[in-house]
């Protein structure tokens, strides 16, 4: 194995940590922390949480691209792809796409939304809005999707390396 493929399988895994692990931390520790907190600062804290989730998020996703694109041409060039290999792949894209996609809908359909129900909340407010509590429930069972998805995808990953 040259260097390079030694560094992009690196970046890889640091990538795919960053995703499934803020993922993770998301939905044992920032989920839960806030129910302990008055409801205004545990909203106002859940949306600052959702922004960095996203930052680290669209990071992982397009160093995942690209690492694994590098990884796909490095592989071995001259040897042609066996039926499991290509079965593999397909798989691990195929659940690698749910994933973003399912992101993306995290993202672009309810951050939004639950951004501009956060900045509507009133300064006395003592407890969740209900549209704002089912914009949250969409968007964590989103994030629970991956991650069941997430691990799935690793170890398609690991079983296309052994060969």
């Amino acid at each position: 194995m040259s260097a390079w493929q030694s560094l992009s399988l690196l970046l890889h895994l640091i990538a795919n940590a960053l995703w499934l692990g803020g993922i993770v931390y998301f939905l044992v520790v920032a989920g839960p922390a806030v129910q302990e907190l008055d409801a205004k600062i545990a909203i106002k804290t859940m949306n600052q949480s959702r922004i960095g989730l996203e930052l680290v998020s669209w990071t992982a996703i397009a160093l995942l691209l690209l690492t694994g694109i590098t990884n796909l041409i490095l592989r071995n060039p001259t040897a042609a792809p066996d039926e499991s290999y290509l079965v593999l792949l397909g798989a691990k894209l195929f659940f690698f796409g749910a994933m973003a996609t399912h992101h993306g809908l995290q993202v672009f359909k309810y951050g939004p939304r639950i951004a501009a129900l956060t900045a509507e909340i009133k300064p006395n407010a003592t407890e969740w809005p209900e549209p704002l509590l089912a914009h949250w429930r969409r968007w964590f069972l989103l994030l629970k999707i991956n991650a069941g998805l997430g691990p799935v995808a690793v170890l398609l990953g690991l079983a296309i390396m052994k060969g």
